[in-house]
This record gives C-alpha cells, structure tokens and sequence, in this order.
C-alpha cells in the first residue's frame, strides 16, 4: 500500500466513519417515521440502536455462529451461507463469555467494519496503482455511498469478501503470488464469488510471465471451497450439501434467458421477491457496466466480473440480491469512478442518485423491510 500516504489512511477512515453516521442518522429517522415491519429483528435487545445494522441475513450468521449449521434438508437451510464469517465472529465473541445472539451479533457488526476499513486501504492502494490517486479517492467514496453500502456495515458477509478479493487482486497485480492465494482462499470460503478469483490471478500469472515454481499459488484459491466441502463432508456426509440447501432458496442453474422471461411475464414487485424491479435494474446496469469495463480495466479485472456476473445470471429462478452482489463485483464501482473521473455531470449525477438510494434503502432495512 506504498502508493497512499498515511493521510490518505486517515482520508478513508475520516470518510468511512462519515459516511456509517449519516447512514445511522437516516435509520433513527426511519424508525421515528416509518412503521416497523412484522419481519424486523431484534439480535441486539440491549444496543436497541444497533439493531438497524442486523437485519434480514445477520439473523443466519449469527444462528451458525451460536448453534452451528442446520440440516441442508431443512425448509431456508442456513447452509447456503459460507462460513468464514460466522466462524470469526464465533472466535471473536467466545473469549467474552457464553455466545449469546446478542454478542454474535456485536462481534458481527465489529468484524464487519474492521474489514470495511482493511478493504477501502486494499482499494485504494489497488486504484492508485493503476490508475491515479484520484481515481483511488473517487473509488473509495463511491463504494461508501454505493446504493447497497448498508450492507458493508451490517452483520452480513459483504465486507469481509470485498477485503479478500481486493486484497487478492491487489498481491497478483503486485506478483506477490502465495498472498494472492491466501486472501483468495479466504474470499472462497466467504462466499461463492471467491473461487473465481482464481481466473484473475492466472491471468496475471501469464501477463507476468512468472516463473512455473509460482503457479501452484493459485491453487489455494479453490482450496478455499474444498474446506467448506470437506467441512459439510464431515458435518452431513456430504460435500455438496450446499446445493442441496440451496434448492430450497430457489437456487440452482438457470439459463439467463430463463430467467429473464420470468421478469417479463412478472409480475413485478419494487423490492420484494421474487420478481423486482430493482433486481432487474441492477443486473441490466450491471452487464452494462461489465461491458464498458472490457475497455477500461486491466483484462484481470475484466475476466473476475465477466465470471462473476456469468455465475449471478445464471443460479437462480431471479436475480435475488443483484444490486448487493455489485459490491462483492468492486471492478465495477471502480468503472463508475472512471467515468465520474471524465464527466463532471456524471460525477454529481451518479453521486447525488447513489446516496438518496442509499438512504432510501438504510431506511427501509432499518424497520426490518427487505431491499435486496
């Protein structure tokens, strides 16, 4: 991370706790003006005002990370979550006492935030690196007024996967090739996404024409995943019982065009499943963006999102959590701050748009409603 300063460090973190406080603003307001939804949960009984920071998903982290995995067969088995994360808040909240929800939940929202903070250093080094110091600033703000930020604060696995692909990218860029492959491995056991950092790590492998003794590196990547299957192996006798559980969330191959149709002939909702608006939306800006990323990016960053999305589009009945799946995609913030580099109406148009729906959206979660 040479290329930043230690000003710039304090630059992401004067930005990062910026941005967390006015989102926290946005959910009290929400909880003073909005009716709290049946689906709203309470992990947090007695930090009541963090409570809008452990929603929907945190529910199933937290429940692994105090009772371990339910049976794959079971109706939303929470075996369809990867489990790193739950794993380091279980480690992280056991030296305090019994593991209750609420102190999973606490360790969640910690852990969380920790790794926000680790991949905005990894982001920007990774930006200023390739591009310019200016870009690397613009990338940063524009992941902490992204739509889905919440999400980065919440107890959800989001931030600690962007901190291990970026980091990932980062060290291949770099040819530092076995810290590729450590913090590639630790993104595959995070969430699925992960694995496919395996493709940009080759690519820079060949671009760099490394030595073959360095190769090997990139197989820790997909070791990554092997644990969980050796670990769901062990756990249930079988080491895809992720796909098993994931069936009961609608998961599984699809065509595209599959899909798609099921958008058209809806009928169609705002946010809720299984046919949004918003879902819809984001895929279509999604591939958009991925398209006019071929032209900007390093083929590196290029080849991740391609695979990224290919895998998105094509693993579900609809596009659950599109618009979410951006952040684990962070080439693709990166093409929007290169576009808001080069346009100044872009830059305020995309800027002022991200953070109303940003607050539109703590607002929404904060009451217990589901966005995305």
């Amino acid at each position: 991370m040479a290329a930043l300063r230690i000003s710039d460090w304090q630059g992401v973190a004067t930005a990062l706790v910026a941005s967390r406080l006015a989102l926290a603003v946005v959910g009290f307001v929400g909880l003073v003006l909005l009716p709290i939804s049946a689906r709203h949960l309470e992990l947090l009984p007695d930090l009541g005002w963090l409570q809008m920071w452990a929603q929907w998903d945190a529910e199933h982290y937290v429940s692994i990370a105090v009772n371990g995995y339910e049976s794959p067969a079971a109706s939303f088995s929470n075996v369809t979550f990867f489990p790193l994360y739950p794993w380091l808040i279980r480690l992280v909240a056991l030296p305090f006492g019994p593991l209750t929800e609420q102190g999973a939940a606490l360790a969640g929202l910690l852990i969380s935030n920790i790794a926000l903070f680790v991949a905005l250093l990894y982001l920007a080094a990774l930006v200023a690196r390739d591009f310019s110091l200016s870009v690397a600033r613009r990338s940063v703000l524009y992941v902490l007024v992204f739509p889905t930020t919440l999400y980065l604060s919440s107890v959800y696995a989001e931030p600690l996967f962007l901190a291990t692909s970026v980091a990932s990218i980062h060290h291949a860029r770099r040819g530092e090739w076995y810290r590729a492959g450590v913090a590639g491995g630790l993104a595959a056991l995070t969430r699925p996404f992960g694995v496919l950092l395996a493709l940009p790590m080759l690519i820079e492998l060949y671009r760099q024409r490394a030595p073959l003794h360095w190769w090997p590196a990139v197989l820790i990547v997909p070791a990554g995943l092997a644990v969980f299957a050796g670990f769901l192996w062990w756990q249930f006798g079988d080491p895809l019982a992720y796909m098993t559980a994931g069936r009961g969330w609608g998961r599984g191959f699809h065509w595209p065009w599959e899909t798609l149709a099921g958008y058209i002939n809806g009928p169609l909702t705002m946010f809720d499943w299984p046919y949004a608006w918003l879902d819809l939306v984001a895929m279509a800006a999604m591939v958009g963006l991925a398209v006019v990323g071929w032209l900007m990016l390093p083929h590196s960053y290029s080849a991740y999102t391609a695979a990224g999305l290919l895998l998105a589009l094509s693993t579900g009945v609809a596009w659950f959590s599109a618009a979410r799946h951006a952040l684990a995609l962070f080439p693709l913030v990166l093409v929007l701050a290169l576009i808001g580099e080069r346009s100044r109406a872009f830059r305020w148009g995309w800027l002022i748009l991200s953070a109303l729906l940003a607050a539109i959206f703590m607002a929404r979660v904060a009451v217990g409603y589901w966005v995305t």
